[in-house]
């Protein structure tokens, strides 16, 4: 029996509601504080949601810490972190984020758990990372797959993610 299903538009699952762990050798960052480069405390790391086809991780699922900022009252403000541009301190077990702010992650939209994650919604938050308002033609595109290279781009290099080490706060010491 063949396991992938050529009818299915992702492959992303979340990794603690599927039977897979974090690899050996790999920092489990579950629960780990998400900091800004100054360690101002923006979240927590809620799961992360990986790609059971190629097994990668291609998000953080981020719990946001959106007190300074006016919220809707829900405490539970999920959003997706592309992997690849996040540095890890795995000395004091934080996720850095060099170059965003919690006002930027405020807004981006919700992530809901259980939900499938579209290649178009995938596609809005490269735009989003990349700094643009909205997807080229939104109204026109038809977006169901990615092309096969979608995951080359930079916010998923993972190989960036299993090295960086060392708090950028101690760089200028």
């Amino acid at each position: 029996m063949e396991t992938k299903e050529p009818h299915k538009t992702t492959y992303l699952e979340e990794l603690s509601a599927s039977d897979f762990e974090v690899a050996d050798k790999q920092p489990d960052i579950n629960g780990w504080e998400i900091v800004d480069p100054l360690g101002n405390e923006l979240g927590e790391v809620e799961d992360l949601i990986f790609d059971s086809n190629a097994r990668k991780v291609r998000y953080i699922v981020a719990s946001l810490d959106l007190e300074q900022l006016e919220d809707d009252g829900n405490d539970d403000y999920l959003v997706l972190i592309p992997i690849g541009i996040v540095d890890l301190d795995e000395d004091e077990e934080e996720v850095i984020l060099p170059e965003v702010s919690v006002g930027f992650l405020a807004t981006l939209p919700r992530y809901s758990p259980g939900k499938t994650i579209s290649p178009a919604e995938e596609l809005a938050l490269r735009y989003a990372f990349l700094g643009e308002d909205a997807l080229p033609d939104a109204n026109a595109v038809v977006y169901e797959t990615h092309p096969e290279d979608f995951y080359t781009h930079k916010h998923f290099d993972d190989a960036r993610f299993k090295t960086r080490n060392t708090d950028p706060r101690d760089q200028n010491n």
